[in-house]
């Protein structure tokens, strides 16, 4: 499978405020702080999810057009 752009920018999005998260930790920050980052990660790892989840329905709704069509 192919993936989007998009999903390919949110993926580095998420790593990176994954990273972020490890470099906080790492340094001491409080933990309403980290515990933010993390939430933000969460947030970030569902967008994700739900794009791929489009994608796969556009790419259903395709294959299913093109079989009813005849054309695959």
């Amino acid at each position: 499978m192919t993936y989007s752009k998009g999903i390919q920018n949110r993926i580095k999005r998420t790593e990176g405020q994954v990273g972020g998260v490890k470099k906080m930790i790492v340094e001491g920050e409080t933990n309403i702080k980290v515990m933010t980052q993390l939430q933000a990660c969460i947030s970030s790892l569902e967008s994700l999810k739900v794009e791929m989840i489009k994608q796969e329905m556009k790419q259903s709704l395709v294959e299913d057009v093109k079989k009813s069509l005849g054309l695959t």
